[in-house]
């Protein structure tokens, strides 16, 4: 038996968070944050999210690579090897929600990591791999 509660929520704010890569393009991203649970019979408990991270690239032309019409194997995919990138941060916000019960919650999409590549799409972009740590601060109101 399933004893959590789906508790529905509201944005207040969401935003885009962007970073810099060492190659000059610019990593755009974003939590979502898409559902909430409570216990029922432990209403002191920690709730539980549920988020999704989206990220968007704005490709610089040095990062980019030739064009071709291979199609890669998953095991081509998964065995080529690819280098750490240096990166900076442009911005990082809290996104803000309200929860049905009056608790504030915030959630912060950091990257941890960034990796490229060294493969490249059909249309020359760029394949990297960016490591996500999302945040969490809750404040529940005052009795």
């Amino acid at each position: 038996m399933d004893d959590s509660a789906t508790i529905d929520f509201k944005v207040i704010k969401e935003y885009w968070d962007s970073y810099l890569l060492g190659d000059g393009t610019k990593l755009k991203s974003r939590v979502v944050l898409t559902g909430v649970k409570k216990s029922k019979t432990n209403p002191s408990s920690e709730y539980e999210f549920d988020f999704q991270s989206i990220q968007s690239f704005v490709f610089s032309d040095k990062a980019k690579g030739p064009s071709h019409s291979k199609v890669y194997s998953k095991e081509e995919l998964e065995s080529v090897s690819s280098k750490e990138l240096p990166y900076s941060i442009s911005s990082e916000k809290w996104n803000e929600y309200l929860l049905d019960d009056g608790t504030k919650l915030r959630l912060k999409n950091s990257v941890a990591g960034v990796t490229k590549s060294d493969l490249f799409l059909q249309n020359g972009d760029p394949i990297y791999n960016v490591k996500i740590r999302v945040l969490s601060k809750v404040k529940r109101p005052k009795k």
